[in-house]
């Protein structure tokens, strides 16, 4: 904690942004709030403890895992950073154009490539001409609008148009969209009623390694609630697994099964037990 015990919390792009608004759902608008332009900074001013916490996006729920937080427990496998917590947020989508402007006259669109990819269907029926164009942010996409709001548009949330008095138009959607954030620090929460535990682990070169690995969770009654496989980055073709499991490590059936898994495993680490975010 700061001086002033006010948190300072970290979290992934400017303002208005999801991650922006998914922790200030966490901890309110009286928190002090650093913006990173990227997941690794996020996780270094952690580390280096200008931040208290920081909130990362891990998953959407129509485009899956994002790989540049997979992937950082991975490059750092020693951080101290652990996870503490989630958040689950909806996400609304909008395009942002220059006022009087029309979808169908822009030609590119810039937004983050989570955004761009998400509204993909949408952005091939009602603007099929236009590029697109990737950015670290969908506030750093607006910012490439304001330079020419006569062929351009962004996708973000309707706040960022709102900030710089440019046009909203809703994104529909028949699909449910929603992004779950981590709250990453260096210390452990509480035990709560409810929790899940993030594991990170590699398995042995050999047929059913894999399969080895898992059994011991089904045999100790574990319910795993998502498995993601990622490069290791080392070797050709040799991979990395997380897992989300439902229990705290400190159960005795979690922590049995973890026994077991190291048995099997080439290593493992728990990232973290938390209050689980539903």
């Amino acid at each position: 904690m700061n001086k002033t015990n006010m948190l300072t919390i970290a979290y992934l792009g400017p303002e208005h942004t999801n991650a922006h608004l998914a922790a200030q759902q966490r901890f309110g608008r009286t928190a002090k709030y650093l913006h990173a332009p990227t997941v690794d900074d996020v996780f270094s001013a952690v580390e280096r403890r200008r931040a208290d916490v920081g909130v990362v996006p891990v998953e959407n729920s129509l485009e899956g895992a994002v790989t540049h937080t997979l992937d950082r427990f991975i490059d750092f496998v020693d951080t101290p950073v652990a996870i503490q917590g989630e958040i689950e947020q909806p996400i609304h989508h909008y395009v942002i154009l220059g006022r009087g402007m029309q979808p169908q006259t822009v030609r590119l669109v810039f937004s983050h490539p989570q955004a761009l990819a998400q509204c993909r269907r949408w952005l091939s029926q009602h603007m099929p001409h236009a590029a697109l164009r990737e950015t670290n942010s969908t506030a750093d996409a607006v910012s490439y609008v304001l330079e020419n709001t006569r062929v351009r548009a962004a996708i973000g949330r309707k706040e960022l148009a709102e900030a710089h008095g440019l046009r909203a138009l809703p994104i529909s959607s028949d699909r449910e969209n929603k992004t779950r954030f981590l709250v990453i620090g260096l210390g452990r929460p509480r035990k709560a009623r409810r929790n899940k535990t993030s594991v990170l682990f590699g398995v042995k070169d050999r047929p059913g390694a894999l399969y080895d690995a898992l059994v011991p969770f089904k045999r100790n009654r574990i319910n795993l609630t998502k498995i993601e496989s990622r490069p290791s980055k080392k070797k050709a073709w040799e991979y990395l697994f997380f897992i989300d499991l439902e229990g705290h490590a400190s159960d005795p059936r979690v922590r049995k099964a973890c026994e077991g898994l190291e048995r099997s495993a080439s290593f493992v680490r728990v990232l973290g037990s938390y209050p689980t975010g539903k």
